[in-house]
């Protein structure tokens, strides 16, 4: 199964790939650590899955560049890409937010859920990731296994 992961943070990504291994066979893992990448390889590449953080800074972070300003809704950002761009890809968002936007206008997880579900026919579904509790694990198989059909 080969598969993308668009996230920032290294420890997520991880625990992502470690479930990933631990629970199939053969997986082709592919990261993207910013929007712009994120785009890039979505965009440019075939994948059985896309698994997409909301909160990513828009270019990927390097010795000497801080990749810009972390841009709030970069996983709805790729999803609007993908339909614009006709890519199908199932795709699942895992974040570690309830909250997106600023103080002042922000939009609930919750709310999140709903409109990208309305939105974007290839989105499964959302998982809230909490490194010190393990029950996105099995809501993230759980997702996974529906976008593959086994369920």
């Amino acid at each position: 199964m080969k598969i993308l992961i668009a996230e920032d943070d290294e420890d997520k990504i991880q625990d992502i790939v470690e479930l990933l291994e631990s629970h199939y066979d053969e997986c082709d893992i592919s990261t993207a650590r910013s929007l712009q990448s994120g785009l890039d390889k979505v965009l440019g590449e075939s994948f059985e899955l896309a698994l997409l953080d909301m909160t990513m800074p828009n270019y990927d972070r390097t010795v000497t560049d801080d990749g810009g300003r972390p841009h709030a809704f970069a996983g709805r950002e790729i999803l609007r890409q993908m339909k614009r761009r006709r890519v199908a890809t199932p795709a699942i968002v895992v974040t570690h937010f309830h909250r997106f936007g600023p103080e002042d206008d922000f939009t609930t997880l919750e709310q999140l859920k709903l409109e990208l579900v309305s939105r974007f026919p290839n989105y499964i579904g959302t998982v809230r990731y909490r490194g010190n509790v393990d029950d996105w694990r099995s809501e993230l198989i759980g997702f996974i296994d529906q976008a593959r059909g086994v369920v």
